[in-house]
């Protein structure tokens, strides 16, 4: 079982890639993550009440999808259970998707992406694609972090795929290239050109959830992924 995990963040990269593939793909609702930390509010889609966090399935794929930023004092406890899931359930591997805050992002015709593993070998494993690079040095914050680190700790394999992106407003475009990039390593066929023809309209549709994240990005410091830690300083 390979997870895939969505949590809104910069530029919503994985939640807009996670949902279009649960979307396109087929996947089946199976379950949700709840806590008390959430926010008391419902999601409704045609007429339909919706759980917040969502856990989808296809074949050997699951999917977490959220309608929500995860707030600040629900990160550590939320990534760590996510964690003990996985490892419960005998996940292979966890896959966090992201978005990576790049300045120059509209100079750029195609987002770059970057990976960084649990362990050397995950790293070395996801690299060998063309046009991907290893993201070498700097922070990765949030509720991604915790996942990694915990996986890590745990001794589950287990990465984070950025792409390039706009750090405070939706980026279709660096999903795109995520979706692209995971079609290759999970060997799933998924066209990207609806993603890429509808940006404008989910640029729009999104914006309320992109402001509601940034100010949670806020919280746990989301624009220090662009800089060093201080030991490379």
């Amino acid at each position: 079982m390979i997870i895939l995990e969505g949590f809104p963040d910069v530029g919503l990269v994985g939640a807009i890639a996670a949902s279009y593939l649960v979307d396109k793909l087929g996947f089946e609702e199976v379950g949700y993550i709840d806590a008390e930390l959430l926010p008391p509010i419902i999601s409704v889609r045609n007429e339909r009440i919706k759980e917040l966090i969502r856990i989808y399935l296809k074949d050997n794929l699951v999917a977490i999808v959220s309608d929500v930023p995860i707030p600040p004092a629900a990160i550590r406890p939320m990534g760590q259970r996510i964690v003990e899931w996985a490892k419960e359930k005998g996940a292979k591997l966890i896959l966090s998707l992201s978005g990576l805050p790049e300045p120059n992002r509209l100079d750029l015709e195609k987002p770059r992406i970057y990976v960084l593993g649990s362990r050397p070998e995950v790293t070395e494993m996801l690299a060998k694609q063309d046009g991907v690079s290893r993201f070498r040095d700097g922070f990765i914050a949030g509720i991604k972090g915790v996942i990694l680190r915990e996986a890590m700790r745990a001794g589950i394999d287990a990465a984070i795929i950025l792409a390039q992106s706009h750090y405070n407003y939706p980026d279709p475009g660096a999903a795109g290239q995520v979706v692209s990039y995971l079609s290759r390593i999970l060997n799933i066929e998924v066209d990207v050109k609806p993603l890429l023809e509808s940006a404008e309209e989910l640029k729009l549709r999104l914006r309320d959830l992109m402001r509601r994240t940034d100010q949670m990005m806020k919280g746990v410091q989301k624009s220090r992924e662009l800089e060093l830690p201080p030991v490379y300083l």
